[in-house]
């Protein structure tokens, strides 16, 4: 899960916010099933999740347990059969290998920090279940799990396949199918709808929208999506396909100012929108929703085949050149571009310095300075683009996609950014006062931070107090 920067919503409205991660491509539709799951609600509340193992194996980790909320959350109901964490890592344990296990669980419907929303709620009564939360990776014993340390991303190339069936009362829905009472479906890192609301098709989407969404968003938000498809789809030179799907949950205007959370899975984007700032027509909440939109869209494109982002510690690569497309491309449509971006980037700068004050921005998440990566991320990218001729930030992104999938991993991390950029043509002075910012412990942030912006020819302009208050902005409406 993804926070948004704070900075955003105080240039657009003021309003209280939070925002949120992006879950990896999971099992493909056409890859043999070894293991079903099937969930549905209890009486007494809680749900039930039912495991069933072709060839069941003494051990399983769940494939996404950055954050430990199971372990209050979840209750086995199998003789023999444990559950808890180790090295950070959610571990089902049974005294010998057994075809199902069954818990209890209280679905979660609060925000992650590094992870979707288990089950999203909707003001009109509907639920949203993320299949890849029940995910599992298949392990011979504790010392195959221990050897992980604590990273589980390592084993996501064993994730077993996996069908996953909803029980409930009323239509159940993901974007390509309906059930009434019971659906199921291949685990593809999506959500699966329960309520009664519908995807409805438009040109190159569907979205499902929660029936008590304000109708003055609901009337214009289609379109305004189809627009950003659009751009997108021609700066990357690619179209995404028919399978892409956008949710929008809507959470009442009960809270004050506005509130927008979001994750973009392999083939869907998620959003949970709500506070008074959304119940009536508001310019700034829409720019502050396309701007958020735009930048999950933008997570879709960035993955292409096989090719997977890296870890937390490289959250500022995929998340820095997310945001800073986005705002560049909101802005293209305002007649103030250049004030937006001033007031966008005066918070950015000031956020980068402060992550930077407190250790590297490699480590930043690991700190909960979760809005780092995106400010310094996005300084970096705009940097990226200044060091070179062509300043093409989508031609960039290609040579780093493109070199992922030469690797073995396919991994976008780190040295792949740092090798494209030197088949790129940046010379080794400029990837060194990058890689700085990355990885060193820095006696003075914000010189550095300058001193990048100065180098890579973006003119940076500073107030008296020492506010950046302007750059030589790229315009990547026109690519």
């Amino acid at each position: 899960m993804k926070l948004a920067p704070i900075y955003l919503a105080a240039a657009l409205c003021g309003g209280a916010l939070h925002a949120p991660a992006l879950a990896q491509p999971q099992t493909a539709e056409d890859t043999p099933v070894s293991a079903r799951v099937s969930v549905g609600p209890l009486d007494d509340g809680n749900w039930f999740v039912r495991y069933t193992f072709d060839a069941p194996q003494p051990v399983y980790a769940l494939a996404h347990s950055l954050t430990g909320y199971r372990s209050a959350t979840w209750t086995p109901q199998t003789d023999g059969v444990r559950f808890g964490r180790l090295d950070g890592i959610d571990v089902i344990i049974a005294e010998e290998p057994v075809s199902e296990i069954e818990f209890s669980i209280i679905p979660l419907t609060g925000q992650l920090p590094n992870d979707p929303t288990p089950f999203v709620t909707f003001a009109g009564g509907g639920i949203a279940i993320h299949d890849a939360q029940f995910e599992l990776v298949g392990f011979k014993d504790m010392e195959a799990v221990e050897a992980l340390e604590g990273d589980i991303a390592a084993a996501s190339a064993s994730v077993i396949p996996m069908e996953i069936t909803v029980e409930a009362d009323g239509p159940i829905r993901t974007s390509a199918d309906t059930g009434q009472g019971t659906l199921s479906a291949p685990v593809k890192d999506q959500y699966i709808y329960l309520g009664d609301g519908e995807f409805e098709p438009h040109e190159g989407f569907s979205m499902l929208a929660d029936p008590y969404l304000p109708g003055w968003l609901a009337s214009s938000f289609p379109d305004a999506v189809e627009g950003f498809l659009t751009t997108l789809e021609t700066n990357w030179g690619r179209e995404l396909g028919e399978d892409v799907s956008l949710i929008v949950a809507y959470k009442g205007a009960q809270a004050r100012g506005l509130s927008l959370d979001g994750n973009a899975l392999s083939d869907q984007v998620m959003l949970e929108l709500g506070g008074q700032g959304f119940a009536e027509a508001n310019g700034d909440a829409l720019a502050y929703l396309h701007w958020y939109t735009t930048r999950e869209l933008v997570e879709l494109f960035q993955t292409p085949g096989d090719v997977r982002l890296g870890g937390p510690e490289t959250a500022w690569i995929h998340d820095g050149f997310a945001n800073s497309i986005a705002y560049q491309l909101i802005a293209s449509d305002m007649q103030s571009r250049d004030e937006f971006l001033s007031s966008v980037y005066t918070g950015a700068f000031e956020d980068c310095v402060a992550t930077l004050e407190g250790g590297t921005l490699e480590s930043a998440i690991e700190r909960r300075a979760v809005t780092g990566p995106y400010a310094c991320g996005d300084f970096i990218a705009l940097a990226s683009d200044g060091y070179l001729r062509q300043r093409d930030i989508f031609g960039i992104w290609q040579a780093l996609t493109d070199w992922a999938s030469r690797s073995s991993d396919k991994t976008i991390d780190k040295q792949v950014y740092f090798t494209a950029m030197q088949l790129l043509g940046a010379a080794p002075a400029q990837r060194e006062r990058i890689r700085a910012i990355v990885e060193d412990e820095l006696d003075k942030p914000r010189t550095a931070l300058r001193e990048l912006l100065e180098d890579a020819g973006l003119e940076p302009q500073f107030n008296e107090s020492g506010q950046l208050r302007a750059l030589d902005w790229p315009d990547y409406a026109v690519q």
